[in-house]
């Protein structure tokens, strides 16, 4: 059974620390709130720190677990690294040159850098320079739009972007100064800064792209409700390495690559989908989550329904009252692992979403749609 909170009015974007014993919280506007996780789902959330320095719409955060800092980015064009000393949360600043609103950030696998999707076309690779002591950035450019999304190889200077010129890229962001020499990649040595290793276009805008644990396999998902799967092996040697799904949802905006190699999305179709191998292809196993029974209709049925249609778009005369037949009632918005367990709880991952939810998934949910897989 899914544990549901509502910790704010709205929430964009989370993350968790290394032990998940705090989450951090976008709540739609240009701060970040860091909560300390209860003992029981039911207790207070406690609010340990409120991250203000950002002037616009906060679009992306990151928490790195082995340093434990934070990176943001915002629609004021820039970001922010916050380092916790003396009790407090202390910002430096990012030189991301951007013009236009940065989108999304995500940590390398070791840490020394990080990658900024963007709306100026380009991406802002940043590590830090202790003689100037300061991030600086070195820019990935040969995209024709919007950057909506960044994922990093788990093991290779490799970054992924997901666009909306249609297209997916792996692109090398191999810095020589901190990555050292012969470093070995998918695609053979690690290649020059910011050179194109594949694409791959699709038919919609692409909204996010991620690695599978052993880097062997991407995933993206597209506009036009399509899954599609990557098998780098296959990519590298100049093969048809594509698989497409198509989905009967609304598109989903949100990927996450699990442990044990399953992938799951979520965005407009609002309960999290399960996606699995089976030997050389990939199978929908269907949303996880089991079916919320309708709201109860109040006395006030007028406002009732004219706060569903205004919320959700959907007539409380359609039978379904003020509520969707899901845990989450707006569009997911984020997903993360999560290592640990909330009460009595042991959860997989957790999706946040414009109704202020942020939902843990379990491993029940996971097997009965793997279930569900079965029986087909």
């Amino acid at each position: 059974m899914v544990v549901e909170v509502r910790v704010e009015t709205s929430v964009t974007r989370h993350a968790w620390n290394a032990d998940c014993s705090l989450l951090a919280v976008v709540p739609n506007d240009n701060t970040v709130v860091i909560f300390e996780k209860p003992a029981q789902p039911t207790d207070t959330w406690k609010r340990v720190a409120v991250l203000r320095e950002h002037d616009a719409l906060i679009t992306d955060i990151a928490w790195a677990p082995k340093t434990n800092r934070i990176v943001t980015t915002s629609q004021d064009r820039n970001a922010y690294v916050w380092t916790y000393e003396q009790q407090q949360w202390k910002p430096m600043l990012v030189i991301l040159r951007i013009t236009a609103a940065a989108t999304s950030v995500q940590w390398s696998p070791d840490e020394q850098k990080f990658a900024v999707g963007s709306g100026a076309k380009v991406v802002p690779v940043c590590y830090f320079e202790e003689g100037n002591n300061f991030w600086v950035s070195k820019m990935i450019k040969d995209h024709q739009s919007t950057i909506l999304s960044i994922a990093w190889h788990p093991t290779a200077p490799i970054v992924a972007t997901a666009c909306t010129d249609y297209k997916v890229r792996l692109m090398s962001a191999y810095l020589k100064n901190l990555d050292g020499k012969g470093v070995e990649t998918p695609f053979g040595p690690a290649a020059k800064f910011g050179t194109v290793l594949f694409q791959w276009e699709s038919y919609g805008w692409v909204h996010d792209v991620v690695f599978n644990p052993a880097g062997t396999t991407i995933a993206m998902c597209a506009q036009n409700s399509t899954v599609s799967f990557v098998d780098i092996g296959a990519a590298a040697a100049g093969g048809d390495a594509v698989q497409t799904i198509r989905l009967s949802e609304l598109p989903l905006t949100q990927l996450l690559f699990l442990p044990d190699g399953t992938l799951v999305g979520a965005g407009h179709c609002f309960n999290p989908m399960l996606f699995a191998s089976s030997g050389s292809s990939w199978q929908c196993a269907g949303q996880m989550a089991a079916a919320k029974k309708a709201a109860a209709v109040g006395g006030n049925s007028a406002r009732n329904m004219f706060q569903a249609m205004d919320k959700i778009g959907q007539s409380e005369s359609a039978g379904t009252g003020a509520a969707l037949n899901s845990v989450h009632q707006f569009c997911v918005c984020d997903l993360r692992l999560f290592r640990g367990t909330m009460g009595s709880t042991a959860a997989e991952f957790t999706s946040s979403a414009r109704d202020g939810k942020v939902v843990w998934w379990t491993r029940n949910e996971l097997e009965a749609a793997m279930q569900q897989l079965s029986i087909r």
